[in-house]
């Protein structure tokens, strides 16, 4: 089994575990409190878990170089939906594209209550927003104020849920990630991925972490993404969206996943290259 370690960081200085920290990995999620981060090389030989109360030093220490796949909406409406989150949630069906939620305008970020955000939505979009959006709306915030074009070339939107349909085949989770039985589903989609992984690791590890800030599904939702970030680095990814689509600060809006057909041709191509040299 690869080797893991947990951690916290706080305050403004993000320690990376490794001193080459721009060719590094990165899956992130949002949890409470703030976000838990997997960290990992490109050879996944070694991957550990950060606790970070703000996203900020992450993005600073990352740099171009590296990769890092966030469960949060980079690219947001401006009078029309995104695309990408229509073609997650057919690609999901019911009942995962639930975990697609309804984005809100950039000016609804500054709404002080559901009330207001919702308003301010309706007006702008001419549909409102969900309780669960306006939940997350002070990291979508918090992300939304560090994204520039130039840090979208490293920094990329992911969904933990498309990330596993992808590599099931296409195929959405049966079960609930809070439950037993669906940690055991996404576990399985991880170890096939080629990450060793179980529940009483993932219990160990988040021992390490800030009491009652991280659930179990949290850390599956990272590895998730680090998992898209590999494929990204590897070539072997593909953005859910139309091309092109753009909020009002030039962001890119889509969704990237891993395209298993991609990794399946570079598997064969390495292949062959081996027998031709072998």
């Amino acid at each position: 089994m690869p080797a893991f370690t947990s951690r916290t960081q706080k305050g403004s200085a993000f320690r990376s575990s490794e001193p080459d920290q721009l060719k590094l990995l990165y899956g992130v999620d949002g949890c409470r409190g703030g976000w838990i981060a997997a960290e990992s090389e490109p050879s996944m030989d070694s991957v550990r878990f950060h606790f970070l109360s703000s996203i900020r030093p992450l993005f600073e220490k990352s740099g171009p170089d590296a990769i890092v796949a966030i469960d949060i909406p980079i690219g947001l409406p401006k009078n029309e939906p995104r695309v990408c989150d229509s073609v997650a949630r057919r690609l999901l069906g019911r009942p995962r594209s639930s975990s697609v939620f309804s984005l809100p305008v950039r000016q609804a970020l500054e709404g002080d209550t559901f009330s207001d955000a919702f308003r301010i939505n309706l007006e702008q979009l001419n549909t409102g927003i969900s309780k669960q959006t306006f939940f997350i709306m002070a990291k979508i915030r918090e992300v939304d104020m560090l994204m520039t074009r130039s840090t979208q070339r490293y920094v990329r939107e992911a969904h933990p849920e498309v990330t596993f349909a992808q590599l099931n085949g296409g195929r959405a989770m049966l079960h609930n990630k809070k439950t037993f039985v669906g940690r055991a589903e996404r576990m399985r989609i991880l170890r096939r991925a080629g990450v060793e992984i179980s529940e009483e690791w993932l219990i160990r590890q988040r021992s390490s972490l800030p009491r009652g800030a991280i659930a179990l599904d949290d850390m599956l939702d990272s590895m998730a993404c680090l998992v898209t970030a590999l494929h990204i680095r590897t070539g072997c990814s593909h953005a859910l969206g139309r091309a092109g689509q753009e909020d009002a600060r030039g962001l890119l809006m889509e969704i990237v996943t891993c395209d298993t057909t991609l990794e399946h041709k570079a598997h064969v191509k390495e292949k062959n290259n081996a027998g031709l040299h072998g």
